[in-house]
């Protein structure tokens, strides 16, 4: 795992995308070269040279829309690459929506810019650059290697939690080789990390009393293998802190939660040029948003609910109405799949979060960040304060728009997604930047387009 502003991410994955960058760049600026030269009439082939700067645009061009591209359809998940590389289905996907650009492209090119490509450069970059892609994704474990090997120690409750977390959010990057009690094995766990190649050793024994294995992780430590606890390893590595792991110490002794007032300033900043930006783009869409609420149901075009924010202050957010004027005559309730109490538009602006966009003056009047833990009404947080330890953390930052629960979990209707989402939530809490709210509002772009994570 590599970590930059706070946040880990992960080396094969980066090592993945860059590889595949530069064979669609260095395939694409082939393939434009060669047909440039094989279509161009005699005597009016374009030297490489003065092509040099315009082949080096298209293979940028290429290296976005096939990296995009594979990106909506969940490519730079290695699980799922690793498993699309037998079938191909979503990769012959991606490849049909960049032939349908790079077409289009073609046809409409010749009119705005009629001098720019020499004949057939763009048809051999679209070549080259499937071609770069595919060598690439072919060879996917002689880039990435086999999943990494986690030897976990401890066979119980946590343990168990502990596999569990990778199976569901290690991204195929990870797998358990073996849960061990260190009290029955006979053999040393330094040697048995060794057999096993492990690359990975989790302390997650549910009971440490007595225990005499220290020397032995220390050992793990010197081989080159990496040693964390349960919270650590779940935290740098998937990116989420476990609730039943935590201890008030990890935050108390945690240097990042010590923000400066030059970052709240950055971050204010930040999230002030991001909403202009966005209400600057969408508000002609917004007026005709408002009048087809208008006219599909009455009621009001905005409704605003009291929410929690930072501190456990109280402020009322504004969102546009989805639901009928009686939603809740009979009280406050979760949403849920199919939600009869939803409107026609409503269903529509809810499934593309156009709802969530009056939000933005929240964040305008400082009640609100672009990016943090979802906001949740005083009636729910009270309950959840009462069943989930440490749901109160969550105060510690503004609430946002988006946020890393949001990207990483579906859309949460229970106590048990609560308890789910707030180990994100606590992740971000703890290491959340600037940088990562870039990342967040990217990945925000791709649930949006795919109507992920809304109800």
């Amino acid at each position: 795992m590599l970590r930059v502003f706070h946040h880990y991410f992960s080396a094969k994955k980066l090592t993945f995308f860059l590889a595949e960058s530069s064979a669609i760049a260095l395939a694409c600026v082939m393939g434009a070269a060669a047909c440039a030269a094989l279509f161009s009439p005699a005597g009016t082939r374009p030297s490489l040279w003065t092509m040099w700067p315009t082949l080096l645009g298209l293979g940028a061009a290429f290296v976005v829309a096939f990296q995009f591209t594979l990106y909506l359809l969940d490519l730079y998940d290695l699980r799922v690459a690793a498993e699309d590389r037998a079938r191909g289905y979503r990769f012959l996907k991606a490849a049909g929506v960049v032939a349908m650009v790079s077409g289009g492209v073609m046809l409409v090119m010749p009119l705005l810019f009629p001098v720019a490509l020499p004949p057939g450069a763009l048809l051999g970059g679209a070549m080259g650059a499937l071609a770069g892609t595919l060598v690439v994704r072919v060879s996917i474990r002689a880039l990435v290697g086999e999943p990494d090997a986690v030897l976990v120690i401890g066979d119980g409750l946590k343990a168990r939690a502990v596999a569990t977390a990778i199976e569901a959010g290690g991204e195929g990057s990870y797998r358990v080789v073996a849960m061990v009690n260190p009290r029955t094995t006979e053999e040393p766990l330094d040697r048995l990390a060794a057999r096993l190649d492990a690359a990975y050793v989790v302390q997650a024994a549910d009971d440490m009393r007595g225990a005499n294995w220290v020397d032995s992780l220390l050992s793990c430590r010197l081989q080159g293998r990496r040693v964390y606890d349960a919270t650590g390893f779940c935290e740098r590595v998937l990116r989420r802190i476990p609730v039943q792991f935590l201890r008030a110490s990890d935050f108390a002794f945690a240097d990042e939660l010590t923000v400066s007032s030059l970052r709240r300033a950055f971050k204010r900043a930040f999230d002030l040029a991001v909403a202009a930006l966005l209400l600057g783009v969408s508000g002609p869409f917004l007026l005709l948003v408002a009048a087809a609420i208008k006219l599909d149901s009455r009621g009001p075009v905005f409704y605003r609910q009291e929410r929690t924010g930072l501190g456990g202050a109280t402020y009322y957010l504004w969102k546009f109405r989805s639901m009928r004027t009686d939603a809740e005559k009979d009280g406050a309730v979760w949403a849920r799949a199919n939600d009869d109490r939803v409107t026609r538009v409503g269903r529509f602006i809810r499934r593309t979060r156009i709802d969530e966009i009056p939000q933005v003056f929240n964040v305008l009047m400082g009640e609100m960040s672009f990016v943090g833990p979802r906001p949740e009404r005083p009636v729910f947080v009270a309950q959840l304060k009462d069943q989930i330890p440490f749901y109160g953390l969550r105060e510690a930052v503004k609430p946002g728009l988006t946020g890393w629960a949001q990207i990483r979990y579906p859309y949460g209707a229970s106590v048990e997604d609560a308890r789910n989402k707030l180990e994100f939530d606590l992740y971000y809490v703890k290491n959340g930047s600037l940088f990562l709210d870039v990342g967040i509002i990217f990945h925000t772009v791709r649930h949006v387009l795919l109507g992920r994570g809304a109800r």
